[in-house]
This record gives structure tokens, sequence and C-alpha cells, in this order.
């Protein structure tokens, strides 16, 4: 699914991006440009990235 018209930005690529070591918006908006255009996508985008910092997060606690 596109997140990000303006510069055809996938939540395959944000979730890529998390997996990478993005942690925040500035490290997304950085790497793929996210709402450098019109800005409706950062609503999407910042759930998206939540989503996958949970993910993380849970991930590390059943490691440990």
């Amino acid at each position: 699914m596109y997140v990000c018209i303006c510069y055809s930005v996938k939540e395959k690529d944000i979730k890529q991006s998390v997996a990478q070591g993005a942690h925040s918006m500035r490290d997304l908006y950085t790497e793929l440009e996210l709402g450098r255009q019109c800005g409706k996508c950062c609503q999407t985008a910042k759930q998206i990235l939540n989503e996958e910092l949970a993910k993380l997060a849970y991930d590390a606690v059943q490691v440990a």
C-alpha cells in the first residue's frame, strides 16, 4: 500500500526502515522524505512506525 504518493513510499518501505534502525518520524523524513510535500502521509506513517516499534519491543521482551 502506498503511504506517500508524493514520493512513492510504500508501507513496506517504512517497515524496512524501522527494521534497519529508524525510530522516529525524523528518521523516516530523512531516509524516505516522508512529509516533505503535502504532509498527508504523516499520520499513517506514524501509525505504522509505532506498530513496528511495538513489535520490536515485544520481540525483545520475548527473547529476554
